[in-house]
């Protein structure tokens, strides 16, 4: 009895050595803060008809707070083919409310990279290997007069950041990064006008 008892400690003791109580890393979760990765071409005026167009181009080698070497994205995921990104339109109706608009049905100009529409817009910024970025363009239809906002946080937890997931195979490292994006609010909102 003894002997089971000593057994059971001592395998009790090396299961604890090897418990795992961070789930990102028992995932292959791994997170890097980066800046400016997404651009909206123009500025905060556009006219009905006309596109507002999101940008993405990711370097494969990006700097990591704390470390002097570059980091190969593109090395670290076992070769993501994209990382990807969410983003909403809201339009403000005549009662101020903000009303999401609804992409189902509206063709995106995906010129560089691809996207999916719904209720909001997935964009996959691809690998390139003659340019050695991930690249994403897209403009979204202004159809009518008002104002407007976008908003990165979809599928986050963050308000005013952009975060991309990277679009890993098998048992690879699934990389997120985390992006601060000029021209947001404090809310993570940017806001622009559509004229007639």
């Amino acid at each position: 009895m003894k002997q089971f008892i000593k057994y059971l400690f001592a395998t009790s003791l090396v299961l604890s050595l090897f418990s795992c109580d961070d789930e990102d890393g028992f995932y292959n979760e791994k997170y890097v803060d980066t800046t400016q990765l997404v651009t909206i071409d123009g500025d905060s005026e556009f006219h009905a008809g006309e596109n507002l167009y999101v940008g993405s181009s990711i370097p494969r080698y990006i700097s990591e707070p704390g470390f002097s070497d570059l980091l190969d994205i593109y090395g670290t995921t076992g070769g993501a083919t994209a990382f990807t990104f969410s983003y909403i339109l809201e339009k403000q109706d005549i009662d101020g409310e903000w009303i999401f608009v609804d992409f189902t049905d509206v063709s995106i100009d995906v010129q560089e990279g691809s996207a999916e529409n719904g209720s909001f817009i997935l964009a996959h910024a691809e690998y390139s290997q003659t340019t050695d970025e991930y690249n994403y363009y897209g403009g979204i239809p202004l159809a009518s007069a008002g104002e407007y906002r976008l908003s990165f946080g979809v599928n986050s937890d963050s308000t005013n950041e952009v975060e991309f997931r990277s679009e890993s195979s098998g048992n690879n490292i699934n990389l997120n990064l985390i992006s601060d994006m000029a021209g947001l609010d404090a809310n993570g909102y940017y806001h622009f006008t559509v004229l007639p």
